[in-house]
């Protein structure tokens, strides 16, 4: 019986700790399970209307999805380096999205996460062979690594880092504002993104936080828009539900894993 256990560990543990399905969701390798992360979630559960919406503006814009990766790759790195005290090396082309972002990043006294746990209590939550680290959720079954998690003034937040062409509104825009509109439904996601990694953080951990942090750079500004507790659960309330829908959408036997990351 024991070998038995033994050789089921090995099996488990020779499995990449990221995939992607033939479908083109991204999950992580958790508690011996494949969690779609919750992007994946997120985007699988959007309207026919929005995806719709999306496919078209990829063929209208060809190459601007893979450049604004780029993009936020290398702001995200730029944060991660400037919180370990060394120098951001964000490239020239993209200077006016890093503009003001250090400022947000010094508001904090306290970084328990920036990419990756840095406190040991929360080294369970990066894979066995230290590449990735990420919280998950096997109540609701999903998964994500946050951008940041911290304390401002012993307030405990979370935040994501996030370039865009224009900027974020935490408001319902006025009627034909189709840039404002755009920038809202940005924050929606935005918010929902948050409270799952908070959620799946407090079932991991017990550690909850007060609120989340929307720190959005653009070629113009940057801006640093804060969700309260309250708006944080609503969220919470909304991505709990989506998560429900992508399960019945995509039940797991009915997806075949083709590709490694």
């Amino acid at each position: 019986m024991s070998t038995i256990t033994e050789n089921s560990q090995e099996q488990i543990n020779d499995k990449p700790y990221r995939i992607q399905t033939s479908a083109g969701h991204r999950k992580y390798l958790c508690s011996g399970l494949y969690l779609p992360s919750v992007t994946t979630v997120l985007s699988g559960t959007e309207t026919e209307k929005s995806k719709a919406g999306l496919r078209n503006w990829n063929i209208n814009n060809p190459g601007k999805l893979e450049e604004a990766a780029t993009r936020g790759s290398a702001i995200h790195l730029g944060c991660e380096n400037y919180l370990r005290g060394i120098d951001p090396g964000v490239p020239e082309e993209y200077q006016d999205f890093w503009t003001g972002m250090s400022t947000y990043l010094d508001w904090f006294d306290t970084i328990h996460w920036s990419e990756r746990p840095l406190r040991r209590d929360w080294n369970h939550l990066r894979s066995d062979d230290k590449e990735v680290a990420y919280v998950w959720s096997t109540v609701h079954k999903f998964a994500g690594c946050p951008d940041l998690i911290g304390e401002i003034g012993g307030v405990r937040v979370i935040a994501d880092f996030k370039t865009s062409n224009a900027p974020y509104m935490s408001s319902f825009p006025d009627k034909g504002d189709r840039i404002g509109f755009g920038g809202y439904r940005k924050y929606q996601k935005c918010s929902q993104q948050m409270a799952a990694y908070r959620l799946a953080l407090e079932e991991r951990t017990g550690f909850k936080c007060d609120v989340a942090l929307i720190i959005v750079s653009t070629p113009e500004t940057s801006q640093a828009i804060f969700i309260d507790g309250d708006q944080m659960d609503l969220a919470e309330a909304r991505f709990v539900k989506r998560c429900a829908q992508f399960h019945e959408l995509y039940p797991p036997e009915a997806q075949e894993i083709a590709l490694k990351e």
